[in-house]
């Protein structure tokens, strides 16, 4: 009830400056709150329409038109068709000697049904089987078709129905006490409630546009067979494998077809940036076993690539590349991020900061339609972090309605006083403190709301440039004096001791970053692998994304060879055989004098000249011009 009147006693002061403001806004209360008077012609209709044409919109229709809007079915090699344009997802027929195998059913059995339709064009051999690449309704929620098919023409015949182990107990889980807000947010994401504007679709980034019918909850095609990580099969005389290749979602699997070269990777890839978050509601996509699975994908050397979403790609160089380039993606916004968290990023400045290189960023498969790097930042930060971002602010936000009638109150002093932007909020923040200190003076309490008031108007002084050294040290001061009352009021121990400390930093200038020595001593006795993982996290982001490198890195002690490569700004280290490897330059010795290197207890030259370093092939002036493309590893 204090709140309450706290909260009417400041809208009632605003309310009274700005009436009183030259008659230029003339705003009083009124029993139902606001009332705005009508000196000013405010907006009678939104101004903005669904139609209007920005580059951004262009971009996505064209894109939409060019991939999804044509209903067709294509084949694929010899005996693989997949239909595209009928739903938000792509169904897959693969065509045997007496059946077929459908991989994937779509969202709805409409669309299902149609796509079933012009399979029967190609050929009337019975359905054996069905996969499922995942657990996503867009994947199997078309099912229903398929054994009423066969029901009606087979009525003593089965359909086996395969997918990963853990495929069934998420589609089970699709009903959880999340679904709700989760249906909501989905409708959002998908566009499912839009309009569809005849010649600017712009579709749902993977597809035209989701499609559900009655029919969807009624029956789901539960699995059959069940595999756990790589396992063959063969339906219909169809020899094909299926792999556990986690990414979008945890249960996600690849099909291969050896015979054929055709591997069908579910929604690993598509057409656009992947969507390492999705706003629809859920947990930020694990990035390193995403392009892991890539890679084991990228390793069958497969001469087709059948996507469930967007059209597939021809050639074993072009399926190479584009898994390569894919992959590359996803592991460098993960391990900038990481690298920036390291170095005491906020998320906000991360996203700032971390930009595709330019051959990423021009790539047509990763043109930012669905998933987006500034949504992959922020899921890799949650993952990594949880939800707080680190700074003490960000403990106990201020509340919406306190920071609104907070902010309505600084524009009206603004506006009144005359005075400089910047000195307002800085006398605000300080006014602000002082009530707080004032009341604690009192009554042995702050009032923490004014306190993290202040905070947010230093802080928000503090980001700009050309400030003289006097507001700097007025807004310091009023920082540390606002953790330090945050802080003693906070009755969570792990609360208190972050917010002080904090304060303490900021006067006393300290810098909570472990030494040289310290590092050094881990760098010491950490495995030789685990050194190789820590250097490919420091890659400087785009300052060497026109270079590669290939180094060979021989362990004479371990009997191990390293090859650590570089391109587009990403690091990776395979563990192979020394006569399989061709590199830029090769390098043979021990574990130790690379740990003492890495440490910073001695220097490569000098190994180098003292003979327990040997460059086998080519110049080391490349490996040394590789290491700059790093940050140290003994460095943040």
């Amino acid at each position: 009830m204090d709140r309450i009147k706290w909260l009417l006693s400041q809208i009632a002061f605003v309310s009274f400056f700005i009436v009183a403001i030259n008659g230029k806004l003339d705003v009083s209360m009124s029993k139902d709150g606001y009332h705005v008077a009508d000196v000013y012609e405010y907006l009678e209709n939104p101004l903005s329409k669904m139609t209007d044409r920005t580059k951004s919109s262009d971009k996505l229709v064209g894109y939409t038109g060019s991939e999804f809007l044509k209903r067709e079915v294509l084949k694929v090699g010899s005996n693989v068709y997949v239909a595209i344009g009928f739903a938000l997802a792509n169904s897959i027929m693969i065509e045997g000697d007496d059946g077929i195998i459908i991989v994937d059913t779509t969202e709805s059995t409409d669309s299902m049904q149609e796509i079933l339709t012009e399979f029967r064009k190609i050929t009337t051999k019975p359905v054996e089987a069905v996969i499922y690449t995942h657990f996503h309704g867009d994947h199997y929620r078309g099912t229903l078709v398929i054994v009423e098919e066969r029901d009606k023409l087979y009525p003593n015949a089965t359909i086996n129905i395969y997918a990963h182990d853990t495929t069934e107990s998420f589609i089970i889980q699709r009903i959880d006490p999340m679904f709700e807000i989760t249906m909501k947010r989905a409708l959002r994401q998908l566009g499912h409630l839009l309009p569809k504007f005849e010649g600017a679709r712009t579709g749902s980034g993977l597809g035209p546009e989701f499609r559900s019918d009655s029919s969807n909850a009624r029956y789901t095609g539960r699995p059959t067979i069940t595999f756990s990580d790589r396992e063959k099969f063969i339906e219909a005389g169809i020899e094909f494998e299926l792999l556990f290749t986690p990414g979008e979602t945890d249960d996600q699997i690849t099909v291969w077809l050896p015979n054929e070269g055709v591997a069908m990777p579910g929604d690993n890839i598509y057409k656009t940036f992947p969507n390492l978050y999705a706003i629809r509601g859920s947990p930020a996509r694990d990035c390193k076993q995403w392009y892991q699975s890539l890679d084991r994908t990228r390793a069958l050397g497969a001469k087709y690539l059948v996507m469930s979403h967007t059209r597939p790609i021809v050639g074993r160089k072009e399926v190479y590349d584009t898994l390569l380039v894919y992959r590359d993606a996803i592991k460098y916004v993960n391990d900038q991020t990481i690298r920036l968290i390291n170095k005491g990023y906020l998320p906000g400045e991360i996203v700032e900061e971390v930009q595709l290189p330019d051959k990423l960023f021009e790539h047509p498969f990763l043109q930012q339609h669905y998933g987006t790097v500034e949504w992959s930042i922020k899921g890799v930060f949650t993952n990594m972090m949880g939800w707080f971002s680190g700074d003490p602010k960000d403990l106990h936000p201020m509340s919406e309605i306190d920071r609104s009638v907070r902010l309505v109150r600084l524009l009206v002093n603004a506006q009144t006083n005359k005075a400089c932007p910047i000195e307002v909020m800085l006398q605000e923040a300080e006014i602000s403190h002082k009530n707080s200190h004032s009341h604690y003076i009192s009554t042995g309490k702050h009032l923490v709301t004014e306190d993290k008031w202040a905070l947010e108007l230093v802080d928000s002084i503090l980001v700009l440039d050309g400030l003289e050294d006097s507001v700097i040290e007025t807004a310091r001061r009023i920082k540390i004096s606002a953790l330090t009352a945050l802080g003693v009021e906070e009755v969570s121990a792990n609360g208190r001791n972050y917010y002080l400390t904090y304060a303490m930093e900021i006067e006393k200038n300290l810098s909570l970053v472990r030494s040289k020595e310290s590092r050094a001593f881990s760098i010491k006795r950490s495995p030789i692998d685990k050194i190789l993982e820590l250097q490919c996290l420091k890659v400087k982001g785009l300052e060497c994304q026109h270079e590669n490198y290939v180094i060979v890195l021989v362990f004479t002690d371990m009997e191990k060879t390293f090859v650590v490569t570089l391109r587009n700004s990403v690091c990776d280290i395979t563990e192979t055989v020394l006569d399989e490897v061709i590199g830029d330059v090769s390098l043979s010795t021990t574990s130790d004098v690379y740990r003492n290197i890495q440490a910073e207890y001695t220097e490569l030259n000098d190994e180098i000249v003292r003979g327990n370093v040997k460059v086998t092939k080519g110049n080391v002036d490349a490996y040394i011009n590789f290491v700059k493309c790093f940050d140290p590893v003994n460095s943040i």
